[in-house]
């Protein structure tokens, strides 16, 4: 078994070094290529198998529909920030929105038009949310934990109209094949629904640190750091009606250039200059909420449509994605925007998430090169011995979430252990609904809080926070999250 624990150098060495120099794209890269150097015990070797995870990915077709819903969605959002949509969405927002609360919470308020996708929700929430964020002061962190949060956590909670229901019915149809169970795999997904503690309870802390004083660790940090940016800026707009008062502008407007507004969108710049493209595109027509709302409900119910059915749900939204992006074109070369601005914001918008993008791309072959190192055998050594069926949900979720941890990847451990803890379920007499929702759990957790998630990266680049920062700024809540979901994962099979 000695050989087989070394499946876990490739993820655990990109997780401590991407902490330690906070760049995460050279510690992938590290990581993949210490697992590679184990596979081949050669250095050139080792460069060239790395070489071929990362083509491996970039050939694989469901890889790549997301890499280019996330480019090609981009793209969208530029040309409904173009048309003036999102600019229109904020000024009636201004209407009813007076503080950052109200922001996150109309976040929140957006998730029935954005349930399909995890990426879809992080996309189309942070683009239409940000601008409010930032004009009251949401940190880019916050704003972070709270897309991440309420994408997967809420989207696996959901049984129809999601990428996510397809693929969990397929894994959780090749476990039960292995265990010979009987029953569908819908009926059991249903079944297991009320026991996916994690969900429950991070949605539900997320939802608590609205109330400030239930804020902890870095997060807490943020939000009195901005209550103290805030009245710094009321106190430069005092001391701007007092110098104007006395005709003196030229105090007033050192000052807020000090203190004021280019503190709260220049502050970050240095650190994040590398990392995200701050740089937005101008609308050139009159704000209009129906360029927001068209492209909207073109593409939400031609999803639904294309997904019924589907084997290939990633598949499906692109094409959805597609033809409702060059409808959405046709709609504002009408109203007057010239083809060449169109097709140079459609790539500015799309380079905005290239970073992210590369994220993915280096950190997808992490759960491969483990695979290859047997980490699959290592579960398997791991959970074998005679256990009581009590125990298994609550080491379920502790293994499931220690693997989607390491690997980054929800997909990837449900893969490995679906196959695994159906059948220990039965063999031990547990209750299989409960070791499903164990199972998800334990992804969930990993999805929304490893430095190597997908998810993580997609939602720091989204609401352009620093990525590593973000990773310890929700760490903490992730943590008390899975904390009370492994006591409900041990204490509610007492019951059963």
């Amino acid at each position: 078994m000695n050989e087989f624990w070394l499946s876990l150098l490739p993820p655990v060495a990109a997780i401590i070094l991407a902490m330690w120099t906070k760049q995460v794209i050279p510690s992938l890269l590290i990581g993949l290529w210490l697992g590679s150097f184990v596979l081949t015990q050669s250095l050139f070797g080792s460069i060239g198998q790395t070489i071929d995870y990362v083509v491996g990915v970039l050939s694989d077709r469901g890889n790549l529909y997301v890499l280019l819903f996330l480019y090609i969605f981009s793209g969208l959002v530029a040309l409904i920030q173009l048309s003036g949509g999102i600019q229109a969405f904020t000024q009636l927002a201004d209407k009813y929105i007076n503080s950052a609360k109200k922001s996150i919470i109309t976040l929140w308020a957006l998730l029935p038009i954005t349930f399909i996708d995890c990426g879809f929700r992080v996309v189309a929430g942070g683009s239409i949310i940000k601008p409010l964020a930032q004009k009251y002061s949401v940190s880019r962190e916050r704003l972070a934990y709270m897309l991440n949060n309420s994408a997967s956590p809420v989207i696996v909670l959901i049984p129809f109209a999601t990428t996510f229901v397809g693929y969990i019915l397929g894994v959780l149809e090749k476990g039960m094949d292995a265990a010979e169970a009987e029953g569908t795999s819908l009926q059991l997904f249903i079944n297991s629904l009320p026991f996916q503690f994690f969900s429950f309870t991070s949605i539900l802390i997320a939802l608590l640190s609205l109330i400030p004083t239930l804020n902890i660790g870095r997060m807490k940090n943020l939000i009195k750091e901005t209550n103290e940016k805030i009245g710094q800026q009321q106190t430069m707009a005092d001391d701007s009606e007092f110098a104007e008062e006395y005709e003196n502008t030229d105090k007033a407007n050192t000052s807020e250039d000090q203190i004021g507004t280019t503190m709260k969108e220049k502050g970050h710049s240095k650190e994040m200059s590398m990392e995200h493209d701050h740089d937005e595109v101008d609308p050139v027509l009159k704000p209009r909420i129906f360029n927001l709302i068209v492209p909207l409900i073109i593409l939400i119910p031609l999803s639904f449509y294309l997904m019924l059915g589907s084997e290939e749900p990633s598949r499906s939204m692109l094409i959805a994605l597609f033809s409702t992006t060059a409808i959405t074109a046709i709609l504002y070369l009408f109203q007057g925007i010239g083809l060449k601005r169109m097709v140079n914001g459609f790539f500015k918008g799309g380079n905005k998430l290239i970073i992210t993008i590369a994220i993915l791309i280096v950190a997808w072959p992490i759960s491969d090169v483990s695979q290859d190192l047997g980490m699959s055998k290592l579960i398997s050594i791991t959970l074998g011995g005679t256990l009581d069926p009590v125990f298994v949900p609550v080491l379920i979720f502790i293994v499931t979430g220690a693997i989607a941890y390491f690997i980054g990847s929800s997909w990837g451990s449900w893969a490995l252990m679906m196959p695994i803890a159906i059948p220990l379920t039965v063999i031990t007499g547990g209750s299989m609904p409960i070791t499903v929702a164990a199972v998800l759990s334990g992804g969930t957790f990993g999805d929304v809080t490893s430095p190597v998630s997908g998810m993580t990266a997609m939602s720091a680049g989204i609401a352009e926070a620093d990525h590593m920062k973000y990773v310890k700024a929700m760490t903490p809540y992730n943590l008390t999250a899975a904390v009370i979901s492994a006591g409900l994962f041990l204490g509610v099979p007492f019951f059963l």
